[in-house]
């Protein structure tokens, strides 16, 4: 990863947290089936999710809570 793109694309959300927590829930949103909003990154999701964030295409929303599990009877582990 380049160190000054990171720099940037934090200084734009707000400080390194904030895109953490930003990539952290759209990687989330990205692997439970939402189509990115960018041409996928072939070799890296994470490089799909920054691209969206230096497009400006996602930001973070405050006060606006994280989706929750799809309750499946709240086991982790599946038996065959």
């Amino acid at each position: 990863m380049d160190e000054e793109r990171i720099d940037r694309l934090a200084r734009r959300v707000g400080g390194r947290f904030k895109l953490a927590s930003l990539v952290m829930k759209r990687m989330v949103d990205v692997n439970r089936g939402s189509q990115p909003l960018v041409e996928p990154d072939p070799d890296s999701e994470l490089r799909t999710v920054l691209k969206e964030v230096d497009l400006d295409l996602i930001r973070l929303v405050p006060g606006l809570a994280a989706p929750q599990e799809p309750d499946d009877g709240g086991d982790f582990m599946q038996e065959d």
